[in-house]
């Protein structure tokens, strides 16, 4: 028995330290991701007390076929999808004020800078075609490997790095202006 049947059986028994720990260790990413697929905080958060909720229901029942976090995943990426279904027909973002993470840097104008380079990208993902957009953001955002990512998306491992590098492509393509800047600046710290 591994590590992961190990976290498995815990959480099926309901140990409460278990059960905690998954919690902590997925709950936020869980949020950021759905944040990122619908843009908007108050579906993101609903889907995910959702996801978590089926999640303990369907563990007790039966025990899954993947790693639990990414069994937690491919829950709330198909009641995602019902939503959308049921919403609109189709899975689309409904874009509010970005989220941007704190600037960094030294100056005041480097720090506007990487800002607007922040919500640059978080604009451009929200662009990306849905399975460009789920693929980038499990592997980039959340570190997920690709047999992970296709264990979510009930594809091959092989489609997932495509989608994966066709969504970097586009990103590239969509922020070239940055990518310039960066070379730029790259190629000036090397005088």
């Amino acid at each position: 028995m591994g590590p992961q049947d190990d976290q498995i059986e815990r959480l099926r028994a309901g140990e409460a330290a278990a059960c905690e720990l998954f919690v902590r260790e997925h709950a936020v990413g869980l949020y950021g991701w759905l944040y990122r697929l619908t843009g908007r905080r108050e579906e993101a958060e609903d889907l995910a007390q959702e996801a978590l909720a089926a999640f303990w229901q369907s563990i007790r029942r039966k025990r899954p076929p993947v790693a639990a976090g990414v069994w937690l995943f491919s829950i709330a990426r198909n009641l995602w999808r019902e939503h959308c279904r049921r919403e609109n027909g189709r899975p689309q973002p409904q874009r509010d004020v970005l989220e941007t993470v704190p600037a960094a840097g030294p100056s005041a104008s480097e720090a506007v800078e990487h800002e607007e380079m922040v919500r640059a990208l978080e604009a451009a993902v929200a662009e990306l075609a849905i399975e460009f957009r789920e693929v980038f953001s499990l592997r980039a955002w959340h570190g997920l490997e690709y047999a992970e990512i296709a264990a979510i998306q009930g594809v091959s491992p092989n489609l997932v790095r495509w989608r994966f590098f066709r969504a970097r492509k586009q990103l590239r393509a969509r922020l070239s202006r940055w990518f310039s800047t960066c070379e730029k600046s790259h190629d000036q710290s090397k005088r």
